[in-house]
């Protein structure tokens, strides 16, 4: 009878043994199951999250057309030489290229990245809420002056005054040489949702 009841012992306790066994091998599968789910939810966030950004930011750069239209009919109309020579900060141009001190975005004009008021050009809000602003720079070192092959960027006009250079000598290439039309770089920030911000620069001619 002892032998009996030593084997049903030992056999209990080898069974309540394999259950504890199986008891912790459950529990560690769920929570490996839990932190997996965990993670694929995350993941999901951060694509939407993502993709929320890109359209927001598409659709931010998509209003840099309105200041691009904007600046050419004031192109045509205000900066004509000689008056194109001047400064005119409230329209948010310049005749000369601004200080560009950041180390993150040194393409960008200071005065655009601290969104400089009176000196950039805010456009009023469209129907998107997008903050759209803008400023216009000639391609020249400095203002009040005409512009010149020597010191700006005068490309695709006419020669005249009957000076040359290596440079007005090539073929389908012709430069003023008496500043009348220089180029121009626009340099457009907008100021989306969810903190989206785009730039375009483009050279205007």
């Amino acid at each position: 009878m002892s032998k009996s009841m030593s084997s049903y012992s030992r056999l209990g306790a080898a069974s309540r043994q394999k259950g504890m066994i199986a008891t912790l091998i459950a529990l560690v599968v769920l929570v490996a199951t839990l932190l997996a789910a965990m993670a694929l939810m995350r993941s999901v966030d951060t694509a939407n999250s993502i993709a929320g950004s890109m359209t927001f930011r598409q659709g931010a750069m998509q209003e840099a057309e309105r200041a691009y239209q904007d600046i050419r009919t004031k192109l045509e109309s205000s900066f004509a030489p000689p008056v194109s020579n001047s400064d005119n900060p409230s329209m948010g141009y310049y005749a000369s290229l601004q200080a560009h001190t950041s180390t993150t975005r040194p393409d960008i004009p200071d005065i655009l990245l601290n969104k400089t008021q009176g000196a950039v050009v805010k456009m009023d809000q469209s129907d998107t809420k997008n903050d759209v602003y803008y400023v216009v720079e000639r391609l020249c070192p400095t203002s009040n002056t005409p512009a010149t092959i020597n010191t700006c960027i005068v490309p695709g006009t006419a020669i005249s005054g009957g000076t040359s250079s290596n440079l007005t000598t090539d073929p389908g290439i012709p430069f003023n040489t008496t500043g009348s039309a220089a180029a121009f770089r626009l340099t457009v920030r907008v100021d989306g949702q969810r903190n989206a911000v785009a730039y375009v620069q483009t050279i205007l001619r």
